[in-house]
């Protein structure tokens, strides 16, 4: 079994259970054909899902497809889909695009799509931020507050928008800004260990050395068995940490 992305359970018992039948439907399509992405967009319909748990289970289920290696989905043209096929469909490829981050792919991706029916949802457009802050891009702070003004920003946005500035190494500020996000998610309750991740890494670029390794062992501590890739990827920046706060003694 393929570890899933460390996400709260969606609530609902009907949810939770259609959840794992298409967590099934992805483990058991190697070819990568991603029916699952239409199946989704019909239990949507169907349970009739709020926007925070379809991008939740879009989101989850992504992750599950590209820890298999299974391609990234050949359907461009569904996204252009005026109802939930469309906007699944924009949700899986941007956040695919995302976790592999391919910065260029993700901003040819939201060129192609700027004028879909979607566009002007916070997770797609949070997509955009990602890329634009990867790929060094002029205007992509700006960008960034436009998205997190957004009455439909949720934690996955968010999410997203953190990624992106971890990420924007040439941004001025950027440990400012990645801070401030950080801790305006825990402030949500939206706290995980991504989000300690994130904020170890920012209190190390502004020198703080000891909040640094008190975010970056909270966020060991929520790290679930299974998770060895995240597991390691904390443990790096605790090391990173480390020699940071060697070198600024010397």
């Amino acid at each position: 079994m393929v570890s899933s992305l460390q996400l709260p359970p969606p609530p609902g018992e009907d949810l939770q259970a259609e959840g794992r039948r298409l967590e099934q439907l992805v483990l058991s399509d190697p070819a990568g054909r991603a029916g699952w992405i239409t199946e989704l967009a019909r239990v949507a319909v169907d349970l009739d899902l709020s926007v925070a748990d379809l991008r939740s289970v879009a989101t989850q289920l992504t992750w599950v497809s590209r820890r298999l290696g299974q391609p990234i989905p050949a359907i461009a043209e569904q996204c252009r889909d005026t109802g939930a096929v469309g906007l699944v469909h924009q949700y899986v490829c941007g956040q695919r695009l995302r976790f592999d981050f391919n910065f260029r792919g993700l901003e040819d991706f939201c060129d192609r799509h700027a004028n879909s029916p979607h566009a002007a949802d916070a997770l797609v457009r949070s997509f955009r931020v990602f890329a634009r802050l990867g790929a060094r891009l002029p205007g992509a702070t700006e960008d960034l507050e436009a998205v997190l003004r957004l009455p439909d920003a949720d934690a996955r946005a968010r999410h997203v928008c953190l990624a992106g500035l971890w990420s924007a190494y040439t941004v001025p500020g950027q440990g400012d800004m990645l801070l401030k996000l950080a801790n305006a998610m825990i402030a949500l309750g939206e706290a995980d260990g991504t989000v300690y991740f994130r904020r170890a890494a920012a209190n190390r670029l502004l020198g703080n050395y000891a909040a640094a390794l008190d975010d970056i062992d909270c966020a060991l501590s929520l790290t679930t068995p299974g998770n060895n890739e995240i597991n390691q990827d904390y443990l790096r920046e605790r090391q990173l940490i480390g020699l940071a706060a060697q070198l600024a003694r010397n």
